[in-house]
């Protein structure tokens, strides 16, 4: 990682007379997290997603020019990246490197999270549709064979009319609205990104995003969250977070269980 990086975050903050906790109270990145930046100990992020999160955001805090250290940075990693770094398994489990992915041509935009080809609640509404279309099918077999089949046709049509019902009912509407900069990375149920890693301002309103799933990860907890039009009470922390939401409701998630949007 080229050193520049850290130096020019430091040199800015003392020329500025800031102190560590001042960035730590308005940034809510927490002080830990500020030192090893300017100390170009980025292995102390919880992750490369996170690491250019709080850079973005503490060079828009000094007033640098935020696009510049992000390609400094990015140039650095991709530099001292080796392939021994990956952790063991991590291919299996579908987990690749943004350097990885870049040099092998397969993803235009990889991610560093294993995309289940199926989530749960699809498969659930899917086993719904399938049960309803074969109970139809026995009753029309058993009424056809008793009245002619007339009525039973109708019979028929009016209970596979049920499952798009069902599936609309279990759609989740998704609201952001930050209330200070945070590093935002939001996915479907598809593992389409709605939000794609960006650091988000106050007051900049993201959705409402229709979805049968969400799983989200926030760089600090400096956002308002609205689920189905109620909100969901984000902590204040300094520190990411993760969520999962179904029209079961909002769960939290381990941080690295958590989308990361590389």
């Amino acid at each position: 990682m080229s050193p520049q990086v850290g130096q020019r975050l430091r040199a800015a903050r003392t020329e500025q007379g800031i102190e560590l906790s001042e960035v730590e109270r308005v940034t809510k990145i927490r002080e830990k997290f500020v030192r090893a930046m300017e100390e170009d100990r980025w292995d102390q992020m919880p992750a490369p997603a996170y690491a250019e999160g709080f850079l973005d955001i503490y060079a828009r805090f000094l007033g640098l020019d935020h696009r510049e250290l992000l390609d400094a940075y990015r140039q650095g990693a991709e530099q001292n990246a080796a392939p021994e770094a990956v952790p063991p398994g991590a291919v299996q489990a579908g987990v690749r490197t943004r350097t990885q992915a870049r040099r092998s041509g397969v993803f235009t935009r990889s991610r560093a999270r294993h995309a289940p080809p199926l989530k749960p609640v699809v498969i659930f509404v899917a086993g719904v549709a399938a049960v309803a279309v074969l109970g139809a099918v026995i009753v029309d077999a058993i009424s056809g064979s008793n009245d002619g089949g007339g009525s039973s046709a109708e019979h028929h049509r009016q209970k596979v009319a049920v499952a798009p019902t069902t599936t609309q009912a279990r759609s989740v509407s998704l609201e952001l609205r930050p209330t200070a900069d945070v590093w935002v990375c939001a996915v479907d149920e598809r593992d389409r990104a709605v939000v794609d890693g960006e650091t988000l301002t106050a007051g900049e309103v993201r959705g409402p995003f229709q979805g049968q799933a969400f799983e989200l990860t926030f760089g600090n907890g400096s956002v308002e969250m609205t689920v189905n039009g109620a909100p969901e009470k984000v902590p204040a922390v300094a520190e990411p977070i993760s969520y999962r939401i179904t029209s079961s409701g909002v769960n939290r998630l381990d941080t690295a269980s958590g989308p990361s949007c590389l």
